[in-house]
């Protein structure tokens, strides 16, 4: 059965702009029962201020692999991080509860953190990026790979060996062990698959329990479109960050590959 984390309310919209498949938190919105919305027009489970708002921010995906996100938006009385994808004029849409305040200079930071990184040797830089990070988001362990999911550089020096899954989208877990939140209405939605927010399997539970693993980042990093490495962050307690947070992350991780490639990093090398 699908689910989803606690931290998060998932709805899958169709074309027509009802709710197709909600996660049973919707309560969280206020007085709304899950098996009521589904079937509804989005406008009346969230109000048509936020419905105009949100159709703004959807009219900038660009492809089926792309994402977009607003921060500190009003639905009702509660204030939420907004993630959004989609699909053949289909959407998946992630709200979660704010994990701290909006950040003063989200883009200044990527400049600054940009600026910081010196050499020109691709995996050197990488290394500095990973420490970067590390003072960024607070995992324990934040990594780098390739697109075969070989490490590239990591926060902690003497840990560099190992694969990790290739990601092609975001993929969060928050709490390992966290109580799951079923979903109502089409739990088979190809959608889903898209959902950052997804509760992790029984055996995923299980292999990271056995690695002292309780929360888990991990963003792919494109470059004009193509995957061409994954960022993965590891924490042995419970831990989330804020959307805008992660979106600094991510935009400083692929404006670091970017920067490798021009530095003649393997296939990727691009002409500076």
């Amino acid at each position: 059965m699908a689910a989803v984390q606690p931290c998060a309310l998932l709805l899958v919209i169709g074309p027509d702009w009802h709710v197709e498949t909600v996660s049973a938190n919707v309560g969280m919105l206020g007085d709304i029962r899950p098996a009521t919305v589904v079937g509804q027009p989005l406008a009346d489970v969230i109000g048509s201020k936020a419905i105009h708002s949100l159709r703004n921010r959807l009219a900038w995906l660009s492809s089926d692999e792309s994402e977009v996100q607003d921060y500190g938006v009003e639905w009702g009385d509660v204030m939420l991080d907004i993630r959004a994808t989609g699909d053949d004029g289909r959407y998946l849409i992630e709200a979660e509860l704010a994990a701290e305040p909006r950040l003063p200079d989200g883009i200044g930071m990527v400049r600054s953190m940009s600026d910081r990184l010196t050499g020109n040797e691709p995996v050197e830089l990488a290394g500095q990026a990973m420490r970067l990070l590390h003072s960024l988001i607070g995992f324990e362990k934040v990594v780098i790979c390739d697109d075969l999911g070989a490490v590239i550089a990591s926060n902690l020096k003497s840990d560099t060996e190992g694969t990790f899954p290739t990601t092609n989208g975001s993929r969060l877990i928050a709490d390992r062990d966290a109580e799951q939140v079923p979903l109502v209405g089409n739990e088979e939605d190809e959608l889903l698959a898209k959902a950052a927010y997804l509760a992790p399997g029984a055996e995923e539970v299980e292999r990271l329990a056995g690695l002292g693993i309780a929360s888990t980042m991990s963003l792919p990093l494109r470059i004009d479109g193509e995957l061409v490495a994954s960022l993965h962050a590891f924490n042995s307690t419970p831990k989330r960050i804020g959307a805008e947070r992660r979106s600094v992350a991510h935009l400083f991780a692929e404006r670091l590959v970017a920067r490798m490639a021009r530095r003649g990093w393997g296939k990727y090398a691009l002409t500076p």
